[in-house]
């Protein structure tokens, strides 16, 4: 290595490097290093042992995901009400040809079936397309667990 490289400037090289790397460390951890402690985090509270306070205030659980979830169900609720009083909600356990009791194993395993049967790019026929989107429909209702469960409950009032 010695006829090809002077040994002063590997070890300048090697130098400039450990360098790069501390300074590189130090910017990308520049917000914890910097970080100021909150009041909170000054005293010595009881919910600070059971870590209350950083579930509810924490940066990786936001408000907005919180507020679009319970909108989401809350628009779900709605639209199975509507389609109840308007009496078209669809029974989605006859379109998948399952039970009510009907496991996510046999929902799941019912609705590949019917997938390759009525795919669009398979079948020839008019409405294929509109027979795999009910079944799409079926399944992504009756696959969510708490989605299955607000189904069901309109089910029940107009199917009894």
């Amino acid at each position: 290595m010695s006829e090809y490289y002077n040994p002063e400037d590997v070890k300048l090289a090697m130098i400039g490097i450990a360098v790069a790397v501390v300074i590189l460390f130090l910017y990308l951890a520049r917000d914890t290093i910097l970080r100021k402690k909150s009041e909170y985090e000054k005293k010595e509270f009881e919910s600070k042992k059971d870590r209350d306070y950083e579930k509810y205030h924490s940066e990786w659980n936001t408000e907005d995901e919180d507020f679009f979830g319970e909108r989401k169900k809350s628009k779900e609720s709605q639209e199975f009400r509507k389609m109840m009083q308007d009496s078209s909600l669809p029974n989605y356990y006859h379109v998948l040809g399952v039970s009510q009791d009907a496991t996510q194993e046999e929902i799941k395993s019912k609705f590949r079936q019917l997938a390759k049967e009525h795919h669009p790019d398979r079948t020839k026929d008019q409405g294929s397309a509109e027979r795999f989107a009910e079944i799409n429909e079926a399944y992504d209702t009756l696959s969510d667990a708490e989605t299955r469960a607000e189904y069901d409950k309109y089910y029940k009032a107009s199917f009894g």
